[in-house]
């Protein structure tokens, strides 16, 4: 490019042609200053006019002389200036695409519309600026301009609207152009995240300004309150005003939950509370009810009182869970005509209600070494809540002094096995005769509460089993074990002598038996532990049941081993069978040896968690990825399947099915991806399991089901899991402009409003390039500057002679 000729300039400004340091340059200031009001004290005894004569003439004449001294000029330059840009950012997020008060017009709609319209005032700032486009949600990408009409091919960034280079005027390389599709699709809006990919953006160029449309709901960094220290910070050292554009409004007709404050477990039979936000505005009600919701039962209520000029409310919930498990609950508000939004008048979570304590019920028919060993076994778990009973005095008993005087308590046998039976999670019958207590008409109760989820253990003695009068009973029809018709010869259904044990192959791996560290260990401990003395005789295993230890000498009548060690699952329930009442030897007598209760503490423990249902010793069970998934993200499940022994189930058919929310239809309307339950098999690999993985979309409580025939008999586990909305975007349909007027003040822009097009605005002058000559006019090497300054000092002088000042 030539350069201009001399007569031309576009720059002028004032300049100091001193050699002299900034520091002497300042110490002549600071030695003038001072001068000036030295005199102007020494002036203090005249008349004001006098005095402020002599002053102002003594300013002036320094004035002058330091003029001499820092030697000013005016630099004319001829200068080619790089055009900065303006950024016009566009917010992309979802919520921009709600249609407020059932409008067609949504809010990135509005935003188009404002840049439509603003066309010539674009086009006049592109003479000397380059305007490039951006769309931000999550992160800021570039946008073509064509993206603002919905993809016309009108002028586009980059094309024949760039700047052309003038005189003075360097031509930018053309800008990369940019995405043209614009749809609100983003799930999170992140302004200062996208404020400062533009500062790195254009780090080595000149940013004049930006400008922001959007609804102003951050949920990044910045939020959409007030501002904190640090992001005041950064808006600060921005260096461009940002002008802001409101594109939604405030006011719109909706009912959210927005938040859900409820811990991930809760205690069965101990109350839970829970706390939701619920935001509320342009709804015409004086009440609107919240409901606490279980799968499709109502459990709690709360109504809100809507005052006016309030958006936000809590709403309190307390409920008391009585069964164990993990459910879905949803706090949900009706859905008003007009919303913005409707499905964001709910919100579900799960929560997996746990024993807070185990807890067990033991009736013992006398007292013993066995009982003794149990129960402080029992009281000593702080996880158990032990009640417990043993039979002192039976009716036939002989009392020495009238009943009255005696301090036994009788045994409650309606509250026990009618009233609060449900609410043991074990109920073990130890050595015990029901006959003499008039309890044989609750049996049948023990007998449903096992078939409903319920754990019954029976530890022999010669009160137990066929000797406790338990042949025919309902109890019989659960209890893992034949019982032996009732015998007046009691060496027909007891044996005294002393015996050790033979593991089965089923009771190596299951977790009753798991009272060493591996498989070998456990096998070598049994063989260690002291012998045990007695058994009850019984006619075999019942159907469905599992061998874990036998007699090694005694057989049935079939001529199989005698059981000591069975268990069965019944309905819901499981149960246990223990036909000697001498375990307490593998405490007592074990310490004796010299070695640990170690062995006793592991069997009662692992027979304890497999009675109850141990989650962790069930035979089929599913393991998801996360319990919280984003609508859209991918989700893996796997299913494992153990054997009776627990060892991996391989080659295994597995039946699944997994169910999107009840509520979802088929095919949701305006999506091409379909949520629909699937019902599958598969078999197990080598390590027993079906890996799965899923890509849910209907937000919800999904449900996966998995089931397998494990030992005969079919075990099914379900797990649930939760899809919530794709970020935060659409929990709320209002729109906030706080934000916006906030950034808008602390850059020095100017907020806009709910401006229909863009007016005109400031943005930072373009940097200068290069300087292409320059020139220096100095003022103080003039005649009339000298002249000047000594007329200045003869005046004083005679002013200062008229006046008597010397």
């Amino acid at each position: 490019m030539a350069a201009p000729s001399p007569q031309t300039f576009e720059d002028v400004k004032l300049v100091l042609l001193s050699p002299w340091s900034t520091a002497a340059l300042a110490l002549c200031v600071a030695a003038a200053v001072t001068a000036l009001a030295l005199s102007a004290w020494s002036y203090r005894r005249h008349r004001w006019p006098g005095r402020l004569a002599l002053t102002v003439l003594r300013a002036l004449a320094l004035s002058a002389v330091l003029a001499l001294v820092l030697q000013p000029a005016l630099q004319l330059r001829s200068v080619t200036r790089l055009p900065n840009h303006i950024a016009v950012v566009i917010d992309r997020s979802l919520s921009m695409s709600i249609r407020e008060s059932g409008g067609s017009e949504s809010r990135l709609d509005r935003a188009r519309a404002v840049l439509t319209r603003s066309r010539p005032r674009v086009a006049s700032w592109r003479e000397t600026r380059v305007v490039d486009f951006f769309a931000f949600g999550a992160q800021l990408s570039p946008l073509g301009e064509a993206a603002i009409d919905g993809g016309t091919p009108s002028a586009r960034a980059g094309s024949a609207a760039e700047p052309k280079a003038k005189r003075g005027t360097a031509a930018e390389p053309k800008a990369k152009r940019g995405t043209d599709t614009l749809s609100a699709d983003e799930g999170a809006t992140r302004i200062r995240a996208a404020l400062a990919a533009l500062r790195r953006r254009f780090r080595g160029n000149d940013l004049a300004g930006v400008v922001l449309l959007s609804d102003g709901r951050d949920n990044g960094r910045f939020g959409s309150g007030q501002l904190s220290l640090p992001s005041r910070k950064f808006l600060d050292k921005f260096g461009a005003p940002i002008h802001t554009v409101f594109v939604g409004r405030s006011l719109v007709r909706d009912v959210a939950v927005t938040t859900v404050f409820a811990d991930d477990f809760a205690f069965v039979r101990n109350a839970v509370k829970v706390e939701a936000d619920v935001s509320i505005s342009g709804i015409d009600k004086p009440r609107v009810p919240v409901m606490l919701i279980r799968g499709e039962e109502i459990i709690a209520r709360q109504v809100i009182e809507v005052k006016p000029g309030k958006r936000e409310y809590r709403v309190r919930f307390e409920f008391v869970p009585q069964r164990v498990g993990k459910f879905v609950f949803t706090v949900a508000a009706p859905v008003y005509e007009g919303e913005a939004l409707t499905h964001n008048n709910r919100r579900s979570f799960l929560v997996n209600v746990i024993r807070d304590r185990i807890r067990v019920l033991q009736i013992c028919g006398r007292p013993s070494w066995d009982q003794r060993f149990l129960r402080r076994l029992l009281k000593r778990d702080p996880n158990v809540d032990l009640i417990s009973f043993f039979i002192l005095r039976t009716p036939t008993s002989l009392a020495l002094v009238p009943p009255s005087e005696l301090s036994l308590i009788p045994f409650p046998t309606e509250e026990l096995f009618q009233k609060e039976l449900g609410s043991f999670d074990l109920v073990i019958l130890q050595n015990f005769n029901y006959a003499p207590y008039g309890i044989g008409i609750y049996l049948p109760h023990l007998r449903r509460y096992v078939e409903r989820g319920g754990g019954l253990a029976m530890v022999g003695g010669d009160l137990s089993f066929t000797s406790g009068g338990y042949f025919g009973t309902p109890i019989s029809r659960v209890l893992p074990l034949r019982l032996l018709p009732p015998s007046a010869n009691r060496d027909r259904l007891t044996s005294s002598a002393k015996f050790r044990p033979k593991l089965t192959r089923r009771g190596r791996d299951h977790p009753i038996l798991q009272i060493g560290a591996t498989r070998a260990e456990t096998v070598q401990l049994l063989k260690s532990l002291p012998s045990l003395a007695g058994v009850n005789r019984v006619a075999g295993l019942a159907r469905g049941a599992t061998l874990l230890a036998a007699h090694p000498q005694l057989r049935t009548a079939s001529g199989r081993p005698m059981p000591v060690l069975a268990t069965r699952e019944v309905g819901k329930g499981r149960t246990l069978a223990l036909t000697t009442d001498s375990s307490w030897h593998w405490a007592f007598k074990a310490v004796g040896r010299g070695a640990t209760r170690r062995a006793y503490d592991r069997f009662w423990h692992g027979a304890i968690r497999w009675l109850i249902r141990d989650p962790e010793l069930k035979y089929v069970r599913i393991i998801v990825g996360r319990s919280r998934v984003r609508r859209g993200a991918k989700q893996r499940v796997v299913i494992r399947v153990y054997r009776p022994d627990y060892s991996p189930a391989k080659d295994v058919k597995v039946s699944y099915e997994i169910a999107p929310p009840a509520s979802t239809k088929a095919r949701r309307k305006g999506s091409s991806k379909a949520d629909v339950a699937v019902a599958r098999t598969a078999r197990t690999n080598d390590a027993g399991e079906v890996r799965l993985e899923l890509t849910p979309h209907a937000v919800g409580a999904w449900r996966v089901k998995a089931s397998a025939v494990v030992g005969g008999r079919e075990a099914s586990e379900t797990e649930l899991f939760l899809v919530e909305p794709a970020g935060p975007e659409l929990r709320d349909a209002n729109a906030s402009d706080t934000l916006l007027r906030q950034i808008s003040l602390a850059t020095k822009g100017r907020y806009l409003g709910r401006a229909e097009a863009l007016p005109e605005l400031s943005f930072r002058p373009p940097r200068v390039l290069q300087v292409n000559w320059r020139r220096d006019i100095e003022l103080w090497s003039r005649w009339w500057w000298l002249v000047g300054a000594l007329l200045l000092l003869g005046l004083e002088w005679l002013l200062r002679r008229k006046l008597g000042h010397i």
